[in-house]
């Protein structure tokens, strides 16, 4: 690989001689140590921790998008030789490994609660624009690794490489107050980085008319294998735990929600347009695939259709050199099939109809949302007012009690990625210890 994309921005200890290790291997091997990556195994991915064994977590689904990813590389190069100037499986498999460990519990609905916490703070300061403070699981992805996961006193973060962190950059947008992606203000100089010579920090107005990002090769490849990985898994997990049928996908009425969610989600996905005749006879096409025969174990009849669907979205793509950028990983684009991305695109409105609008699931957010905002609200009273971090756990305190000075926006921000770091259940134990309340799941069904 060029020497230039496997420069760290602080200087290290030579390795040992006998480490043999690749760089990016040395950072995919950084990644899988590291707290915030254990702690995916407690994160919700669709349903809820502790349900069953069988279902994906956060974790498990990381570990999906890194196979994925790095078997679609090995694929590329083989096909590409002049690829293996700015990419080895190994980068897209650490690039894969990172890109959840921003997310907060609760899924997305804790994210979205994060956010409207953040933005409710910046209100009542009376910080409008670049200035409001924000919270986005892929900003948070991207400060984890370079400021907040701790592996040596010598420099903030993992120290990974130039090309390791521009693979997880899925949005180099400024943080503003209108944009729903981007870079924490105070990652934005190592973002530039990371970018140096490829692409650029977009701003803020072009996250607000939706201009795309030139992504380096490895992060087409990550963005690519985690659909395939979201969308082919989740309707494996949504017919295990029977929120999804078959025939499901034969009935009128759901098929017309599913294609009304295609259409809300078609321009930003990238897909194009069908009707509804079309839409529904994939929807029939998915439903002979996946429908068990009469005899045999049903289970591995679906996981070797689902087996075959995702296989062919996984082989489907190529490369061409696109020629844009002067920095070899940024020459490149991939290639996805319009049919590849319409089956991924299906896959994701099936499972918003099966699952997401599933009043238990739509349950379950709810009270996720509740417990961080409580415990939010909780945290900043005992910073603010209290000026205290009693409440915080021994590791956390040295950070709570600098901010203690700097007043209600930075306390704000450490409060916030507190909460982002805990797993589901941490999050319910402290508010059940803070509130004295029963510790009952989240997830029981209604």
């Amino acid at each position: 690989m060029d020497g230039f994309l496997l420069q760290r921005r602080y200087p290290e200890t030579p390795p040992s001689p006998k480490d043999h290790r690749h760089a990016v291997e040395r950072d995919r091997d950084r990644i899988l140590h590291s707290a915030a990556f254990r702690r995916l195994q407690g994160k919700t991915q669709v349903f809820g921790i502790g349900q069953a064994d069988f279902y994906r977590t956060r974790l498990t689904h990381s570990l999906e998008v890194a196979q994925i990813a790095r078997s679609i590389a090995k694929n590329l190069i083989l096909e590409e030789p002049q690829l293996g100037r700015c990419l080895v499986p190994e980068l897209a498999e650490a690039a894969a490994l990172a890109h959840d460990l921003g997310h907060p519990p609760f899924g997305h609905a804790g994210e979205e609660t994060l956010d409207a916490c953040m933005r409710e703070v910046s209100r009542l300061t009376r910080r409008k624009g670049k200035q409001a403070l924000r919270f986005e699981g892929n900003a948070q992805t991207f400060h984890i690794l370079v400021a907040a996961e701790p592996k040596s006193p010598s420099y903030p973060g993992l120290n990974l490489t130039r090309a390791t962190l521009a693979g997880v950059l899925k949005y180099p947008y400024e943080q503003d107050i209108r944009n729903d992606k981007f870079i924490f203000a105070s990652d934005l100089p190592t973002a530039r980085w990371a970018l140096q010579k490829g692409s650029s920090i977009l701003k803020a107005r072009d996250g607000k008319t939706k201009s795309r990002p030139h992504n380096s090769i490895t992060c087409q490849i990550l963005n690519w294998a985690d659909d395939c990985a979201y969308s082919i898994h989740d309707v494996e997990d949504a017919l295990q735990a029977q929120f999804l049928h078959p025939g499901d996908l034969e009935q009128v009425r759901f098929a017309r929600r599913v294609f009304a969610h295609y259409e809300e989600t078609r321009q930003e996905e990238r897909v194009p347009t069908l009707t509804f005749n079309e839409v529904r006879e994939r929807l029939l096409d998915l439903k002979r695939r996946i429908s068990p025969s009469e005899h045999g174990d049903e289970r591995a009849v679906r996981k070797l259709a689902m087996r075959d669907i995702l296989n062919d979205l996984i082989t489907s793509v190529s490369v061409k050199n696109c020629g844009r950028g002067r920095r070899a990983d940024f020459s490149w684009c991939l290639t996805v099939p319009d049919e590849a991305r319409i089956l991924s695109v299906l896959c994701k409105s099936v499972i918003w109809e099966a699952v997401i609008t599933d009043p238990r699931v739509a349950a379950m957010s709810t009270k996720g949302r509740e417990i961080l905002r409580d415990l939010f609200n909780l945290l900043m009273e005992e910073v603010i007012v209290k000026r205290s971090a009693a409440l915080f756990p021994r590791y956390y305190r040295p950070i709570i009690e600098d901010c203690l000075e700097g007043g209600e926006m930075e306390a704000a921000r450490a409060v916030c990625n507190f909460l982002a770091l805990l797993t589901d259940m941490d999050a319910l134990r402290l508010h059940a210890l803070l509130r004295g309340s029963k510790a009952s799941s989240i997830f029981d069904f209604i």
